[in-house]
């Protein structure tokens, strides 16, 4: 029986200081994946470390727990678990926060 080999996927990030881009396909632990801008530029290439679904987040450095994650530029959550680059980030690793509100 013939192996399929992975295939390129696609991700999009909105700002150059997002830690996370959001995957156009759906992705299968091992795909390649390709980071474009809204311009089409490609940014980066990364393996995907787990399967994602389509619309998800791809990590594209490491994040810590504790640590912010960005996307469009802005702070999305507060990371509840370490995620590798090319791990899954979602609601299984990712706090909401709120920003720009005083208590």
């Amino acid at each position: 029986m013939e192996s399929k080999a992975p295939s390129t996927k696609r991700a999009l990030i909105m700002d150059p200081i997002d830690d996370v881009a959001t995957v156009i396909d759906a992705v299968a632990a091992g795909d390649t994946v390709s980071v474009r801008t809204k311009s089409g530029d490609t940014v980066d290439e990364l393996v995907a470390l787990e399967d994602i679904p389509r619309f998800h987040k791809i990590c594209l450095a490491p994040l810590a727990t504790g640590q912010l994650a960005h996307k469009y530029g802005e702070v999305i959550g507060i990371m509840t678990a370490d995620v590798a680059r090319g791990g899954y980030v979602h609601v299984h690793v990712i706090e909401s926060v709120k920003t720009g509100v005083s208590a």
